[in-house]
């Protein structure tokens, strides 16, 4: 898979070149979005905000990623949620915690019931030098491409980079 090359407000990453870059509107320096949408609709996202703010609200990086997991579970319609692997990396020189979640959820149609499970992945990291904390965040739509999305999930967290050394 060949990969470009997405950089904006000092942070960058390598996402497919045939996937769409989608900026959420009111992002900033400060805290946004961006959203990397391959041509199956599955999405990799980038959240960021300010360091300060996270610090605030989490008493630890772990605090952080439980608060999210905890987020994940109350979400409408999920039944259960399974911590798959959860472990510690290094991104951009950082601590970071890569969680890789399996959420399951009932899908009610008329008379008939189904579950539907759904991966999930997330790295979370504090950035000191830009005073801002940065998730990335992938789950594809469906398992038809589960192997060549979490390819590109691993990549992008590799290449990703908070701020140049």
């Amino acid at each position: 898979m060949q990969y470009d090359h997405f950089s904006i407000y000092g942070f960058k990453v390598e996402y497919p070149k045939d996937w769409r870059v989608e900026l959420k509107p009111n992002s900033e320096k400060k805290a946004g979005e961006v959203a990397f949408q391959s041509p199956e609709k599955n999405r990799i996202s980038v959240f960021w905000g300010a360091l300060e703010e996270a610090e605030k609200t989490f008493a630890s990086l772990e605090e952080h990623v439980k608060r999210t997991i905890e987020k994940v579970k109350k979400s409408r319609g999920v039944s259960s949620v399974e911590v798959v692997e959860q472990k510690e990396l290094e991104i951009n020189g950082h601590r970071a915690i890569f969680t890789h979640l399996k959420a399951t959820s009932i899908q009610s149609f008329i008379v008939k019931r189904r579950e539907i499970s759904q991966e999930l992945w997330s790295s979370h990291l504090y950035c000191q030098q830009t005073s801002r904390y940065f998730v990335v965040y992938g789950s594809p739509r469906s398992n038809e491409k589960l192997m060549e999305h979490t390819d590109v999930f691993k990549h992008m967290q590799k290449s990703f980079r908070c701020h140049t050394k």
